[in-house]
Order: C-alpha cells, then structure tokens, then sequence
C-alpha cells in the first residue's frame, strides 16, 4: 500500500470507503477523524491524534502570566504571529 495505489469510488453524497490497508497502516478506527486538505489537484487525508484536555495541573498553567507582551496578545494573538512572519520574510 506504502507505495501503490487502490481506486475508490465516491459515493453522490461524497462517501468513500478507505482500503482496508490504509487503515490498516494508520490505525484509523470508526469514530477516528481526518483532516482534508486540498493541494492542487490532490486530496490529502492525515489522521488527527487526539489530544487530552489540559488541565491546572499542567506545567503550561505556571507559565501563565510570567511573559511580557501587549495586553490584548490573547485576543490578537493571530494578528501579531501574521506581523512577525512578514517581518521575518522581508
């Protein structure tokens, strides 16, 4: 499978079935979730692993509040990742 291809017919309300091997070799399960991306004319499926909810016991919770930043880097976070990544281009 690593190498080769198998044909899979989608269904009119686009399901699919994924090869058996495939799955196999990703240890996908019913109720297991894939995130689809789309690059030119090719369809990417990658398993999504699960992730466990943090928790205040977490060490990331003692990390909160200890850095230096804008006050509203919380809400703009996204805003000032986009401001550093142009940076870093020019």
């Amino acid at each position: 499978m690593a190498k080769g291809y198998e044909v899979v017919k989608v269904k009119a309300s686009g399901e699919m079935i994924l090869p058996v091997p495939a799955r196999k070799l990703l240890g996908i399960k019913e109720g297991d979730q894939l995130a689809v991306y789309v690059d030119g004319e090719k369809i990417i499926l990658r398993k999504l692993a699960p992730f466990k909810q943090a928790s205040p016991d977490d060490a990331i919770f003692k990390l909160i509040g200890k850095g230096e930043g804008p006050p509203d880097l919380a809400e703009r976070h996204d805003f000032y990742l986009a401001a550093r990544d142009d940076k870093e281009q020019e």
